[in-house]
């Protein structure tokens, strides 16, 4: 295959100071620049899906630090595969929504264009784009870790100079919470290489029978579960999605779900004997997160809070898959984070869309707006029914092979196991109606005065939400495209051959 993944990785990099110094020359235009790359590495990683069913990875290696043997590994695999097409696909209808959203944005804060902040804007937005790419394709730990704090220091540094509200409180308060995490994370990697004098992720299955695994185990769960915003440990969630630019908060809602699901399922199936004994308590922990988040999201006025909280409850179905340990709810928990990451995202940038052009966020002034804005509400309804778990889109299926999965755990397991997976069930049922309770306030009813005048959102910002929606279509009616190579790798870490 030759050497396809690098380029991949590090054409975002190299392009970081060419697209400050266009920004800097020609201003708002910069975004057109760097939407066309991001739309040709996603077409690339959409091509790749026929060899990677086919040949079941693609495995790049370089040596690095060759006096500790450390090499740059990168891998696609039906893990990573999926993981990959979803945040491409988020981050570049991100970049194509910023290109209109981001000159109301620069124009509120400077009166002005200022085309310094185009340029840092555009540089940021590919930095945290390439630390989420190579934490996705690392094959080692610590180039992992090196990518993830890429991944936290570009929203972090988005989010201080573009976002709403209190964004400096914001931004530290994400940042203080991700690097609590991070800190954890390096704590699991040092012990590993420690303990197993390896820091590749394939050798984790070596911790298997050490007691220091428990550890690692919890070292790297905690990581996680700040990442998904599980329940105690989300006090970074609520403002940092509601106050960041609607498009960054779509990147970052993506991420949060879509990676450290990715991570947990990674890292700690192939040492899932540590902390058996105590998943059932995990999961119940995720179904408490599942449920405060929705009760939160029912109590909100505002849009992107509300969107938040849904985020925050829905996500925790992942965990609570994944928690499972088993094949089917690992299965579930895996394909619904990718639902979930590209319905999160739809709907951040439609809620966005809703302010650009109402300048309110607030339901109790919205209402009548869908015949004004069609590719809006179309989207949004697509969004919440593929959180919801409501056919033909993929969050129908991946969240019924959870369930499923839940209820394998429970039946071989005990009582806990499956009260949280009846209860799992229910709060589903609520999650549809108080989704179809948001969908009414925000497009049906009556149209205030001061809204008669409104208009569709920019061609830009329309197309971004149609995209996402378009793909959790297509994926639930064609769910094979992403399951049958995502089953592979969940059956081989789960040593079924």
């Amino acid at each position: 295959m030759g050497t396809l993944l690098l380029p991949i990785l590090f054409l975002p990099v190299l392009l970081v100071p060419i697209i400050y110094v266009l920004g800097i020359k020609i201003g708002k235009r910069v975004g057109w620049v760097t939407l066309f790359p991001l739309v040709c590495i996603s077409s690339v990683i959409i091509l790749l899906i026929p060899k990677v069913t086919e040949e079941h990875l693609i495995i790049e290696e370089y040596v690095w630090a060759p006096i500790i043997d450390l090499k740059l590994g990168l891998l696609i695999d039906g893990l990573s595969l999926p993981a990959l097409i979803t945040l491409t696909l988020v981050f570049t209808a991100a970049a194509s929504y910023s290109i209109r959203y981001m000159e109301r944005r620069v124009n509120e804060e400077h009166k002005a264009e200022t085309r310094p902040a185009y340029a840092a804007y555009y540089a940021l937005f590919l930095i945290y784009f390439a630390g989420v790419m190579g934490a996705i394709l690392a094959t080692n730990l610590i180039e992992f870790y090196i990518f993830y704090e890429l991944a936290v220091l570009g929203p972090w540094a988005l989010i201080y100079a573009y976002g709403y509200g209190k964004r400096g409180k914001i931004a530290l308060t994400f940042f203080i919470w991700t690097h609590i995490g991070a800190v954890s994370l390096l704590i699991g990697i040092l012990l590993t290489g420690w303990r197993i004098n390896s820091y590749s992720i394939s050798d984790l299955r070596l911790l298997n029978g050490d007691p220091m695994a428990i550890w690692v185990a919890t070292a790297i769960l905690i990581c996680f579960m700040i990442k998904m915003a599980i329940v105690g440990l989300h006090p970074w969630l609520p403002g940092t999605y509601a106050e960041a630019p609607a498009p960054i908060s779509a990147a970052i809602g993506a991420t949060s779900v879509v990676f450290g699901t990715y991570a947990v399922v990674r890292f700690l199936t192939p040492i899932r004997d540590a902390i058996f004994g105590f998943s059932g308590w995990l999961e119940l922990w995720a179904l408490v997160t599942i449920a405060y988040g929705g009760f939160m999201a029912l109590a909100e006025n505002d849009t992107k809070r509300l969107v938040a909280f849904l985020s925050m409850s829905q996500m925790n179905y992942c965990l609570l898959g994944a928690f499972t340990y088993t094949i089917a709810g690992t299965l579930g928990a895996v394909s619904y984070s990718l639902s979930h990451g590209l319905a999160i995202a739809l709907l951040f940038l439609a809620t966005g869309a809703v302010f650009h052009k109402t300048g309110t966020r607030d339901m109790g002034r919205l209402g009548g707006l869908a015949p004004k804005m069609p590719f809006i509400i179309l989207s949004s309804i697509i969004g919440f029914f593929t959180i919801g778990g409501v056919p033909p889109t993929i969050g129908f299926k991946s969240k019924f092979v959870l369930v499923a999965g839940a209820f394998d755990r429970a039946f071989i397991s005990s009582p806990l196991e499956l009260l949280v997976a009846m209860g799992a069930v229910m709060i589903t049922m609520v999650t549809i109606a108080y989704e179809l309770w948001a969908v009414w306030r925000i497009f049906y009813g009556k149209l205030p005065n001061s809204l008669r005048d409104v208009k569709e959102s920019p061609l830009t910002m329309s197309v971004a939400v149609l995209v996402l929606a378009l793909t959790s279509l297509i994926l639930g009616i064609w769910p094979a495209v992403i399951m049958d190579p995502l089953e592979f790798v969940v059956t081989k870490l789960f040593g079924v051959h």
